[in-house]
């Protein structure tokens, strides 16, 4: 075994779960960016964003930080990514063998298809030198580095994925709580279809790309409740887009005490509506492009969909999500 394979192969000496991780799991356009950055600036809390997507960016050199920096300059991730995988052609071939890793036991697309699997193998292990086993050694190195460089006491993981979820409830050196964060899956799809045209209003039916989308959703929801019934109702949350916008504070207090530091988020400067939070500057390697959003920011549900979604669209998307919109009390007829 080379030197480079045996640093990500390493096991990782750590007490049990001495790593608190708070893991966001949702569908793209769900608020998950939002909501983790604003648990991330909590007192020991970070969030890095969607970690998952980290393993190509570091064998190039353009990515940047939600900070604005290039990730390989940013004075937080250049030491995080240096002790973790060091430098040069180092860091490209280890990046790469964790990202082929990812994708060999997890999937990069439609990974609920691998979250059965994943949580099955709870108390069992994990495969000696199989690619999850490396994978998840790999991901407990990097979480470790980052506890290391940051002093958090919670890192806020937005990677959404089901199937990474699942395998922190494998790893001994991890202690995870979860949130599932849910929205009515017609406005999910609607803003979809609102960045495929380009950030303009859609107009027409888009059924095909609508009925995908909805499928979707119901598929990765069904993966996520699946690991939030694994890890328990004292480690896990469900908490619903639109009542996140509506009350941001008391969302995100709630999700801080599930995961064992509690805080609250404090209020912006001067006079403000209940909605209105502060941004800061994160450290975040993913997300949508709001994580470079920083100052007051006022919240409020992306309603659009209501007017501008095709009718057909509208039918294809309630009628395949129809069974857990009423589980989570969206009205079919708005």
């Amino acid at each position: 075994m080379t030197n480079r394979s045996s640093r990500i192969r390493q096991v990782v000496r750590m007490s049990a779960g001495d790593l608190r991780v708070l893991y966001v799991m949702g569908i793209y356009h769900s608020g998950t960016t939002v909501l983790s950055n604003l648990v991330g600036q909590l007192d020991g809390y970070f969030a890095v964003g969607e970690l998952r997507t980290l393993w190509p960016k570091l064998t190039r050199d353009h990515y940047r930080c939600g900070c604005g920096e290039l990730l390989l300059e940013c004075p937080v991730w250049s030491r995080i990514i240096k002790s973790t995988f060091g430098e040069g052609e180092d860091r490209v071939t280890l990046a790469r063998d964790m990202w082929r890793c990812q994708r060999e036991a997890l999937h990069e697309y439609h990974t609920w298809l691998r979250v059965g699997g994943v949580l099955r193998r709870r108390g069992k292990g994990l495969p000696a030198g199989g690619p999850l086993a490396r994978y998840a050694d790999g991901l407990a190195r990097l979480y470790r580095a980052i506890a290391a460089e940051t002093g958090a006491q919670v890192i806020v993981d937005s990677s959404k994925e089901p199937t990474d979820a699942a395998l922190l409830l494998l790893m001994p050196e991890v202690d995870p709580a979860f949130v599932q964060i849910v929205r009515d899956p017609r406005g999910m799809v609607y803003s979809i279809l609102r960045v495929q045209a380009g950030g303009e209003p859609v107009t027409g039916s888009r059924s095909r790309q609508s009925a995908y989308a909805a499928l979707s959703w119901s598929a990765g929801n069904l993966a996520g409740a699946a690991v939030r019934r694994a890890a328990g109702p004292g480690r896990s949350a469900l908490l619903r887009y639109e009542d996140f916008v509506r009350q941001p504070r008391d969302s995100v207090a709630v999700l801080a005490d599930m995961a064992g530091r509690p805080a609250r988020l404090a209020p912006p400067a001067g006079p403000a509506p209940d909605r209105t939070v502060t941004m800061n500057t994160t450290h975040t390697v993913g997300g949508n492009n709001n994580r470079f959003r920083t100052g007051a920011v006022q919240l409020r549900e992306d309603t659009e969909w209501r007017s501008r979604l095709h009718r057909l669209d509208r039918a294809a998307v309630t009628t395949v999500c129809s069974p857990l919109m009423a589980r989570y009390g969206y009205r079919l007829a708005p």
